[in-house]
């Protein structure tokens, strides 16, 4: 019984902090439930945002960070190096030559 007590004590401080912090306890009770429900749906639209967005931004910025750490094994082979500009091929076109012709 005294941990209840003490709950709900502490219960009441809290939605007395909220009301003086957010200027509500100047509200009608009509007023009240009318901020209380828009700052409940914006709350649920973050939420939803978040579980539902973050994960994948997330995988996005780590393959991302993978990418420039680390580089693409794929095109490793494929890559042009600065060694490769000046070089004579004996064709007539050296940037052809290079990439490989097409």
């Amino acid at each position: 019984m005294l941990y209840a007590s003490t709950l709900f004590r502490w219960l009441q401080r809290k939605r007395y902090q909220y009301e003086v912090t957010f200027s509500l306890y100047m509200l009608t009770p009509t007023e009240k439930f009318i901020f209380n429900s828009f700052l409940f749906l914006f709350l649920s639209m973050i939420v939803i945002a978040v579980s539902l967005y973050l994960p994948s931004h997330i995988t996005t910025i780590a393959s991302r960070a993978w990418f420039y750490y680390a580089g693409d094994e794929s095109t490793a082979g494929d890559t042009v190096g600065l060694q490769d500009i000046g070089k004579d091929t004996g064709g007539g076109n050296d940037a052809i030559d290079i990439l490989g012709r097409q």
